[in-house]
């Protein structure tokens, strides 16, 4: 009995859809195309014809008709629910929907609909009061399709379409508002009929609304995202939606921004970069328009560059076509993505903060999904600039070689890397200034001959750069010495760490050391240094030629020398030194493996790489022996003797310390 009185009482308060037990159990998409219950994951789900899933994004206070995201949304958690789909309704002890929903006319379907008594208010005005509205719903030529907005979204609509709404009881008191007539589209249009870029027209003037359809189809008019989809109705359908629906501008993109005062750089960059008819043939296209604010914000002489100097056109068109994506993208469906492809090929990451707020590539949304006849547009707070758009001093900058461009700052070269050019720059890392003397930064004349040593004439890749070649730098009558190894490349004694980032003005390479000009030849680094006499004397007693050679600005040589104590150590009774000083022959075969036509810069040497030398020698000669330098277990090995890490550059070559003579 008692049993009997329970099962009355619930089969007399049928659940609503609200109320469906299913409502609170949360769902995941499963890999076969159905919903697995979070917690009974053996259970799957199909949607079928009356049950339909839905997305929830509780902290936003946002329902989608349909699961579109991959489980988060601006960083908040979704959550996908099963409820009934329009037009069915749930049964009490009965599984599903199973029954199927009166069907009423359009305004009794919209006065039962919740959460859009603002909007319905506004259609009784005319529909009841002042009968503007009801040869429509009376006797209509065809049905229609409503797009009805929330009462939250308001809050959410710009000033203008807000205003607009707010028109009907203050102007339009002779005909109806022309925002409602947007909202209003002739015959029924459900959302499988419809299509990605659909031009709908809307019973105002012709005018249309434009679709876009998001992933797993997700329906937005004019970027307005649906909420509720496929209401049916006997004399139309009805679809709401998450906020009013902006008006869209009959006019193109191009005339959209010639016309807006805040706009005016980016029109200007945009003529300049010759693409203003383009944008005019697409039909589709997104723009993300930095604001006049935005362009202020770059140094000027950077933008007169860019702008007017013929030669940078290339940067400039790539400075423009970073801001335009091929398509409809929506600020709704840029808040779902991890990056967007521009067109100038650069992906641009995403961000959608818990605060809603949208940001490209750092460049945050200011008034988002501006609709036009062609594309929609996104003002944005700061320029976008791309890598081939980019100075010296930003590329400098993004490469982690901040030190380096303090110092181009403090000795007045700043602007020469901003805005003139080209440059190839090798910009010691931050970690390699540690090892200068605190002293150094003082003496301003020093530092700046030193960073116009790190500066290069020209633009130079690491794949246009030769073996041995010597580049011209900005310090007079000084050059930079590029070693090409079989990884990496050097330059002197700096080994590039980090190369071929591109500018509109050059390229940048950063290498590990601070690089500091030679100041002697080979030989007078021999002639002054007292601990490499015997050595010395070995060269001189050689002959006048190669002396001479030594200390002419010809080359590059690298001369593998012997300290005085390492040529004690290896020939304590001198009997071996005097041999080779006395004996013309082995003197000079002995020579020819110690001088090579070539720079070889041992710290660009990988572990476990090995090296063929060429030797001096430039005719054939049967004493003429490859050289094998070894790198291995962290020393450096030529043939029987140890190559020691310490070396001195010279303006013709290098000299390397081994602690052996290399005989024949």
């Amino acid at each position: 009995m008692v049993g009997l009185i329970i099962l009355t009482l619930y089969m007399a308060t049928p659940p609503t859809r609200s109320q469906l037990a299913m409502d609170a159990r949360i769902y995941q998409l499963s890999p076969n195309g159905g919903y697995r219950l979070n917690d009974n994951p053996s259970h799957v789900y199909v949607p079928g014809r009356d049950v339909c899933m839905i997305e929830e994004v509780p902290a936003l206070n946002l329902t989608f008709p349909l699961p579109w995201t991959h489980g988060t949304f601006c960083n908040h958690k979704t959550y996908l629910h099963r409820q009934c789909c329009e037009g069915f309704g749930a049964a009490a002890l009965e599984f599903g929907c199973p029954v199927v929903e009166k069907v009423v006319d359009i305004m009794t379907a919209m006065r039962n609909t919740p959460r859009v008594k603002k909007f319905v208010e506004w259609m009784e005005f005319h529909y009841m009061e002042r009968r503007h509205l009801g040869r429509l719903f009376e006797d209509p030529p065809d049905a229609l399709t409503l797009l009805v907005p929330l009462d939250e979204g308001f809050r959410w609509a710009d000033n203008f379409t807000t205003s607009e709404l707010g028109r009907v009881a203050e102007i339009h008191r002779g005909h109806t508002s022309p925002l409602l007539l947007y909202h209003m589209l002739p015959r029924r249009w459900y959302v499988h009929q419809l299509y990605q870029n659909q031009q709908l027209k809307t019973l105002y003037q012709d005018t249309t609304v434009t679709v876009t359809k998001l992933s797993n189809t997700m329906v937005l008019f004019n970027c307005v995202p649906v909420h509720r989809v496929d209401i049916h109705a006997r004399d139309g359908v009805m679809h709401v939606l998450q906020r009013p629906v902006p008006p869209s501008y009959v006019m193109s993109l191009v005339d959209l921004i010639s016309m807006d005062p805040d706009l005016t750089m980016f029109f200007t960059i945009l003529g300049y970069a010759d693409l203003l008819d383009w944008i005019r043939s697409v039909d589709s296209i997104t723009v993300l328009a930095p604001t006049n604010a935005a362009f202020k914000r770059l140094p000027l002489r950077f933008l007169d560059s860019i702008t007017y100097d013929v030669k940078y056109f290339p940067a400039l068109q790539a400075l423009a076509r970073n801001h335009l994506m091929e398509g409809i993208e929506c600020s709704l469906g840029l808040r779902a993505k991890v990056k967007v492809k521009t067109l100038e090929g650069v992906a641009l990451p995403v961000s959608c903060s818990s605060s809603f707020n949208l940001s490209v590539n750092s460049a945050f949304v200011t008034k988002p999904d501006v609709v036009t006849s062609n594309g929609v547009l996104h003002y944005v707070d700061k320029v976008i600039i791309p890598p081939r758009a980019m100075s010296l001093v930003q590329v400098t900058r993004r490469a982690g070689a901040t030190k380096f461009i303090e110092l181009v700052k403090q000795v007045g070269l700043f602007d020469d890397l901003v805005s003139f050019g080209p440059y190839t720059v090798f910009a010691p890392s931050n970690r390699a200034f540690r090892r200068l003397n605190e002293s150094f930064f003082n003496d301003k004349a020093a530092l700046r001959n030193l960073v116009m040593y790190h500066l290069v004439e020209g633009s130079h890749a690491s794949f246009t750069l030769l073996d041995n070649q010597a580049l011209p730098t900005l310090l007079p009558d000084t050059f930079l010495r590029v070693k090409v190894h079989v990884r990496v490349m050097s330059a002197e004694d700096g080994v590039v760490t980090s190369g071929d980032h591109i500018a509109f003005n050059g390229y940048v390479h950063v290498v590990d050391r601070v690089l500091h000009p030679p100041v002697y030849s080979i030989a007078r680094v021999l002639a002054r240094n007292p601990k490499l006499r015997r050595f010395t004397s070995l060269i001189t007693q050689s002959g006048i030629a190669l002396w001479r050679e030594l200390s002419l600005e010809k080359g590059p040589y690298t001369l593998f020398a012997v300290l005085d104590d390492e040529m004690d150590r290896w020939a304590a009774d001198l009997f071996t030194y005097y041999r080779i000083i006395n004996d013309e022959k082995l003197l000079n075969r002995s020579l020819s493996a110690h001088i090579l036509d070539d720079f070889v810069m041992p710290r660009a040497l990988e572990e476990g790489s090995h090296s063929i030398l060429r030797p001096r020698l430039r005719r054939p000669s049967p004493h003429r022996y490859p050289l094998r330098l070894t790198a291995s277990e962290g020393r450096l090995s030529l043939r029987h003797a140890s190559v020691s890490k310490n070396f001195i550059l010279c303006t013709n070559g290098i000299i390397l310390f081994i602690d052996t003579m290399l005989l024949p």
